[in-house]
């Protein structure tokens, strides 16, 4: 068992943690007199209740508990499937959530430090890049295709325009960055730059004339989704420079990888 304070472990932390583990596990909730249970299945977010509350709307009301106490016990019984939203969408939405109670505020004009701001735009950002995501298991990207490459490409060209819109230094430019990755990474060696973000031209062309066995086929395009995301990283790690607090860069850096392995998953589904 593990407790402790929502003050020094925060929630969206905690979630993050529990399905990067891949537990299986109560994690039990307490805000003065409001008690909530999330159920969580193999890192899966299965179950939620909060009062007479259950489901998704159970989850965005303890989300917006920033004290309090939880616990985390083991959980071997099976519970019903009531939630229907990933992880980091529920994030998302309880930030988009708070706006709207607040008036429809802007990042700019949210109370709070400038992380936390900072913090609300990129988990916004990563809920609108979920939708992304969903087209490459929704059964309309043929596997294996440019087309899928060029979903993938739009994903990490978001977070691209994010970092170069924020930062002035050079160095995080594609056409800066790119050389750097293809001193470890070779196939990153296929992308390419176009008015300050990735292009995937050559990549594209030497798939479509990729004429050996289909089994060579899949490999080079799993290596040139990988390439992308290794991409995505670097970029995520810059992301990480704007904090200034360690709490709200542990929680990006903890979305990010639930995100990312995500979309390693509907890459790997889509070429099943």
């Amino acid at each position: 068992m593990v407790e402790g304070d929502l003050v020094d472990l925060t929630l969206p932390t905690l979630l993050q943690a529990l399905t990067k583990e891949c537990s299986t596990a109560i994690l039990r909730l307490q805000n003065g007199t409001e008690q909530g249970s999330l159920y969580f299945c193999e890192g899966a977010l299965i179950h939620a209740s909060s009062g007479d509350i259950i489901g998704d709307e159970a989850v965005l009301a303890v989300l917006g508990w920033s004290d309090g106490r939880f616990r985390i016990t083991r959980d071997t019984d099976q519970q019903p499937r009531t939630i229907t939203q990933r992880i980091t969408e529920f994030l998302g939405s309880g930030d988009l959530h708070a706006s709207a109670v607040n008036g429809s505020q802007t990042a700019d004009q949210l109370e709070g430090s400038p992380d936390e701001r900072l913090l609300h735009e990129l988990l916004s950002l990563l809920t609108r890049l979920e939708k992304d995501c969903g087209r490459l298991t929704d059964g309309k990207v043929e596997a294996g295709s440019v087309q899928a490459l060029l979903v993938i490409t739009t994903i990490v060209n978001a977070l691209v325009a994010f970092v170069t819109s924020r930062c002035s230094d050079a160095d995080v430019l594609p056409s800066r960055v790119l050389p750097r990755l293809a001193e470890t990474l070779p196939y990153t060696q296929l992308l390419g730059e176009e008015n300050e973000r990735i292009s995937i031209a050559t990549a594209a062309s030497v798939l479509k004339t990729w004429n050996t066995n289909p089994e060579e086929r899949k490999q080079m395009f799993q290596d040139l989704c990988r390439a992308l995301l290794d991409v995505l990283t670097m970029y995520c790690n810059t992301v990480n420079t704007f904090f200034r607090s360690s709490l709200e860069r542990e929680e990006w850096r903890a979305t990010f990888d639930v995100f990312v392995e995500g979309l390693w998953s509907a890459v790997k589904q889509i070429e099943a």
